[in-house]
This record gives structure tokens, sequence and C-alpha cells, in this order.
């Protein structure tokens, strides 16, 4: 295998690790253990990396493919150094500018969030429902989303001479790309792309079908498994 010094994980809340224990956002300890129980981690400590872990529950893909250039850029020297493994996300979320709050904001769904949206943007819930109903009706296909997500893929993963790894998280488990590396999880109810379909084989989720520990620690194996054969 490849000599690497850290992993670098981005994605939503499915590699942040919310939702692997009950109100986890809530409770100091239960954080700590989720952190330490995260794939991310059990991984990096299996592989003797270090981990970095920059994902963010409700985060789009555009957000992760932000974060992740923004932190190649201000970490050069790592570069070579580093294995990426990102968890692509629900593909109808957005990375949203605010001018009122002067920064990024997060939204979980174009479908949700409205009341949120209005607050960071200080604007009416009827200016952005206007907005979004226009965008829905006239400027999404799904279809171009993914096309635009892989031509995303590619031109990031290359960036980073193939030292990339990709979770699809996203609703049609179908589309990948040959040239880059999608796990393909296989287990005894499970064989194909799609992490939700994959815990969904498993039985019932975490709190809105989140990975739960044992979710995570059957992935960290299977990354494992993965990264031994690629690289």
């Amino acid at each position: 295998m490849k000599k690497f010094k850290y992993l670098l994980a981005n994605g939503c809340s499915f590699t942040v690790g919310s939702c692997m224990y009950e109100n986890v956002e809530t409770h100091i300890d239960l954080t700590e253990k989720r952190n330490k129980n995260r794939f991310s981690k059990k991984l990096a400590d299996k592989l003797n990396l270090k981990e970095i872990n920059i994902a963010q529950g409700g985060g789009s893909n555009d957000r992760i493919f932000r974060t992740t250039f923004d932190w190649i850029e201000n970490n050069k020297q790592k570069v070579k150094d580093t294995l990426f493994v990102l968890g692509l996300t629900n593909n109808l979320r957005k990375d949203l500018w605010s001018n009122y709050k002067n920064e990024h904001i997060v939204t979980s769904e174009i479908y949700q969030d409205i009341k949120y949206i209005a607050r960071d943007c200080n604007t009416t819930e009827d200016e952005v429902n206007q907005w979004r109903n226009f965008e829905l009706k006239y400027l999404i296909n799904e279809d171009e989303i993914e096309k635009d997500l892989i031509r995303k893929c590619l031109l990031l993963n290359s960036y980073v001479e193939g030292n990339m790894i990709f979770l699809n998280a996203w609703r049609r488990s179908d589309v990948v790309h040959s040239d880059l590396k999608f796990l393909e999880i296989k287990t005894e109810k499970y064989d194909g792309y799609n992490w939700n379909d994959y815990i969904a084989s498993k039985g019932p989720g975490g709190d809105h079908g989140h990975p739960t520990e044992f979710h995570h620690h059957e992935m960290t194996h299977l990354l494992y498994e993965y990264i031994n054969e690629k690289f």
C-alpha cells in the first residue's frame, strides 16, 4: 500500500457520525464517543494515519468540493501524503452564500429549511418560497446535476493524483464512474454502491436512517479491504 500520513474525510452527517447515538448533539461525552467510533477515525487508526474530518451535517456536495479544495490549497505540503475519502450526499442539497451573514449557510434539502434560509438571509419565508418554487419548476434536472457531480469528482480526483475514494450516499446507486474509486459495498444482504441502501439492508438505522456504530464499524472494514486492494 502507498505510504500516507493523513486521512481526510469529508461529507455530510453520515461522515461526521451524527445520530450514531441518541442525543449526540447535546451530550459532550457522547460526541467524544461518536468521534472515536466513526469510520474515518477507526480507519485512520487501522492504517496508522492522522484523521482529519471536515464533514458537516446537512452539508451539500458543493460544500464537500469547496471545503476539500480549500483544505488542499491551504495544506499543499500534506496533499501527497493524504488519502481522501469523500462521502457524497443528496444531490438536491445546496451550498448557499448569505450576504446578510457574510458566510456560507447550510441547507439540508432544496425542499426544506425555508425558515432557516429566510432567517440567515434576513428576508421573508414568502420570498424564499418564490425563489425555491421557480428553481424547482424551471431550473432543476437531477440527471444534469449528477453529470455535473461526476465532472467535479473527476477534476478533484485528478488534482490529488487519484488518491481519493468516493462513497455514494445520494439517491441513485448506479451513478458511478469507471475512472474513479467508488467503494462497492458487498455484504451478505447487499451488493451495490449506495450507502443508504446498505444501511437499509441491515435493518433500521439510527435516527433518520443514519449509520449506527455497527454500520461505521463495518464500513471501516470494507474501506480497509478496498484500500489494500486499490493502493
